[in-house]
């Protein structure tokens, strides 16, 4: 009887052990890649400023959905006229397309700590977020996630590269 008993809480034990380790790993997978649902990055050209979004522009990437990218100084989360404007723009797009969720991704150049970055990375995604908010664009379909330096739009050790990389995508 006691051998019984013994098989039986091994098996219970190893079954509770391989469905909480497959939970783990799909949530831990969905975590790491909050831009799947989103898609892979797409560089914004220099005319996508002058495009006319509409409805049927919600694809893959930012400026397909028309949405612009905002870029920040060295070592700051403020946003400057020009950003304003821009995000100005992006809140035209939102208000006209209410069912979209955005996700926004605070970015950095290389330079600091990952630390550092990260937290930089946020206060970027939070500022534009902020200010859209300021604009009337529903805070529940606003997410922010930072990815700090890890995915750069432009390699190089180089200030053209660094002023690049420093952003907030739209996604």
């Amino acid at each position: 009887m006691q051998k019984k008993v013994l098989c039986s809480a091994v098996m219970i034990a190893c079954c509770a052990f391989a469905f909480g380790c497959a939970k783990k790993t799909q949530v831990a997978e969905n975590l790491e890649t909050p831009a799947a649902v989103a898609a892979p990055v797409a560089s914004a050209s220099a005319d996508t400023s002058s495009r006319q979004s509409s409805a049927s522009d919600l694809r893959v990437g930012n400026a397909q959905m028309g949405m612009n990218t905002v870029h920040f100084e060295f070592d700051s989360y403020v946003l400057s006229e020009e950003s304003k404007e821009i995000l100005r723009q992006n809140a035209q797009w939102m208000k006209a397309n209410p069912g979209a969720n955005i996700v926004i991704e605070g970015h950095c150049d290389e330079r600091g700590s990952d630390e550092y970055n990260m937290a930089l990375g946020e206060n970027r995604a939070r500022a534009a977020s902020n200010y859209l908010v300021s604009l009337g664009v529903a805070p529940e379909s606003l997410r922010i996630v930072s990815y700090g330096e890890e995915k750069p739009v432009a390699m190089g050790a180089n200030e053209a590269a660094w002023a690049q990389n420093r952003r907030a995508e739209f996604k």
